[in-house]
């Protein structure tokens, strides 16, 4: 959990577990060749008791001679999800404390008892392995609980053999809240069964966490390297079944970066979604993002803004458009037999006759409705459905710009050239347009 020469925050609410977490680490110090300093967070949400809490924990750090900074809290009375809102501050509080001390850990006083509590908690609401495997001994290699394997009752003795002093939060007595109703009801009913239920609770707590890490490796490796925005589908249809929402939980995570408000149902979704055989569905994640099946992959995407009004821009030789999706069309003029006869088989270019261009040449985004007759093809076909027969995302067909002349689509960039205006062996002046968008091949 530490290394020799590291700086430790202790997390200190002046409760038993955290003000015994600071002795023990105080006393262990010199041997650990580690530094140790506090930081108590001051909620008000409990009146003149968390001015009390503040004054203990400042008093436990005076005694130890620590160092206690003290941090306060935004108002959340009144606000929804009101515990998990304070413990996000909370741990926004110590970690740029931790920042701010050069403290290359922070320590909580989680115990073995909120271990089985927590395990206990999570059956009951119901939850797979990684719900189970509860509270991890290090969590993203800086939050340390080094008392994770004590008791409660242990913490007590140490408590009184070093003469410390402590607080009792009164709200730890509230059986309307969930925790509190399993270690003051639930658990001592367990305990007349066996006594040690805490510590066969904490035990297959660390085992599921053993083996929750073994699938998340067998899930990872199914993942595209490096970490990409879209999922191949075959990385979950290729997995067993119990496997596949452990899958898309992992993808979701590295393009996230956590799995915050996701919840199981979400996942199974996702993954009906990746079984489904028609493209173009989706599923709604919290935060206005989406997982989109494009075909042979799901797609993660942030909401996307609404597309502002493109107006049509008229294009000259020697001049460029630019427009608000990122596209860019640049145009010249060229004698006939300058132009290089391979590149103008580019999608990404476009190569005219000057004479025979039926108008003023226009740049516009493309609409619903729009046809075009595709060179090499008889007749006209609806853009939608070429768009279609591209497999171009949903969400990206109408940002694409369409050049026409007259009312007539000439071209596509990426997409599809029209059999209007092309080159012939009359020519004698040529129209070249190139098409650039960042972040698309060719383009």
């Amino acid at each position: 959990m530490v290394s020799s020469g590291d700086r430790v925050l202790v997390a200190l609410s002046g409760g038993p577990d955290s003000v015994a977490l600071l002795g023990a680490l105080v006393d262990l110090a010199p041997a650990l060749k580690i530094g140790v300093c506090a930081a108590h967070f001051n909620h008000h949400l409990r009146g003149a008791e968390s001015e009390r809490d503040q004054r203990c924990a400042q008093l436990v750090a005076t005694t130890l001679g620590v160092r206690c900074i003290v941090g306060d809290a935004v108002d959340l009375r009144g606000q929804p999800n009101l515990e998990a809102r304070a413990r996000e501050q909370r741990y926004a509080f110590l970690t740029s404390m931790a920042v701010a001390e050069g403290c290359a850990k922070i320590a909580t006083g989680h115990t073995m008892d909120e271990q089985a509590e927590t395990l206990l908690m999570r059956l009951l609401r119901g939850t797979g392995w990684d719900g189970m495997a509860c509270i991890q001994p290090v969590r993203d290699g800086r939050i340390v609980r080094p008392l994770i394997d004590c008791s409660r009752q242990q913490v007590m003795r140490f408590l009184t053999t070093r003469s410390l002093p402590f607080c009792e939060d009164s709200s730890n007595r509230d059986t309307r809240m969930l925790r509190n109703r399993v270690r003051l009801d639930f658990l001592p009913l367990l305990r007349a069964i066996n006594p040690n239920v805490v510590q066969a609770l904490a035990s297959t707590a660390e085992i599921l966490s053993g083996e929750a890490a073994l699938l998340d490796a067998h899930a990872g490796s199914l993942l595209p390297v490096p970490p990409a925005p879209q999922l191949p589908l075959t990385a979950i249809l290729t997995a067993p079944p119990a496997l596949r929402g452990r899958v898309v939980r992992l993808w979701l995570r590295t393009r996230r970066g956590d799995l915050r408000r996701v919840t199981a149902a979400h996942i199974r979704a996702i993954v009906d979604l990746a079984l489904g055989a028609r493209p173009g569905g989706r599923v709604r994640l919290p935060g206005g993002e989406c997982v989109v099946h494009e075909y042979e992959l799901l797609r993660w995407k942030m909401a996307a803004m609404p597309a502002a009004a493109e107006p049509q821009r008229e294009i000259v030789p020697g001049s460029s458009v630019s427009l608000s999706s990122g596209w860019s069309i640049t145009a010249e003029l060229l004698d006939a037999y300058r132009l290089d006869p391979p590149r103008t088989r580019s999608l990404w270019e476009m190569a005219a006759d000057a004479a025979t261009v039926p108008g003023p040449v226009v740049v516009r985004r493309a609409r619903p409705g729009d046809r075009v007759r595709p060179l090499g093809l008889p007749g006209s076909r609806k853009l939608q459905d070429i768009f279609v027969d591209r497999k171009l995302p949903r969400d990206e067909r109408w940002s694409f710009p369409v050049v026409e002349a007259a009312g007539e689509v000439l071209w596509v960039p990426g997409i599809v050239r029209s059999s209007a205006a092309l080159i012939t062996p009359a020519t004698r002046s040529t129209l070249r347009l190139v098409a650039r968008k960042p972040g698309i091949a060719g383009g």
